[in-house]
């Protein structure tokens, strides 16, 4: 079976206009990538690539749709997913908030080194599942770029365009922010950027139950 090069040439150009959109999963590598070893940033990416992975194929399958002929458990996965990025959005605005009160009392400790991650490649792939909307827009894109309808090895490609795609740009986005200007200026406002991350996070995870509660109302 061929892959159909016109129906995929399509969704890849489509696609790599999409990928520079910032999201939780950009900003989860950003903040690992100014805090964090190279090696659990490479772990978090993988685990992102893995949920974003799992997505595509469920699309591909019927899970979309699936969850939308059953309002209570989209309801509920996005419930799910809003609350695991709000948490981890008030983790940061708490880890914010601590290194603001011990720069007030003068007991800073050195903000430029790295601190392991604990479980990148999980906090990677929950990072990508809890964007539920990732699921239901990748299946617009899908239906709308003629992948649903495409032969399977066209579709297989068009998950290879997704993995690569987003690999390259996060990967690019990680090694541009390891470098020692951008950890240092990161080092000289961590608890501000701290609070920043936090708030986005929470931003992203309110927004996400937000928006399905009022479609639910």
């Amino acid at each position: 079976m061929h892959i159909d090069y016109a129906v995929l040439g399509g969704f890849t150009l489509l696609w790599l206009a999409i990928v520079p959109t910032p999201g939780p999963n950009s900003l989860l590598i950003v903040h690992l990538a100014l805090t964090a070893p190279w090696r659990d940033v490479a772990m978090a990416l993988a685990g992102n690539l893995f949920g974003v992975t799992l997505y595509a194929l469920g699309t591909l399958f019927g899970l979309a749709l699936l969850l939308a002929t059953e309002p209570s458990l989209r309801l509920a996965i996005y419930v799910l997913g809003g609350a695991y990025l709000a948490w981890s959005g008030l983790r940061l605005v708490r880890g914010g908030l601590e290194w603001r009160r011990s720069a007030s009392a003068g007991v800073l400790t050195d903000g430029s080194r790295t601190a392991a991650v604990r479980n990148p490649f999980l906090q990677g792939v929950l990072t990508a599942l809890a964007n539920v909307a990732a699921l239901f827009f990748l299946a617009s894109i899908f239906a709308g770029a003629g992948i649903l309808v495409a032969n399977p090895a066209t579709q297989l490609a068009a998950l290879g365009v997704i993995v690569v795609g987003n690999g390259l740009y996060l990967s690019l986005l990680a090694w541009l922010l390891q470098r020692e200007r951008a950890r240092a200026f990161y080092a000289r406002n961590r608890g501000a950027m701290l609070l920043g991350f936090g708030i986005l996070f929470l931003a992203f995870g309110l927004r996400l139950v937000v928006r399905e509660l009022l479609a639910w109302l």
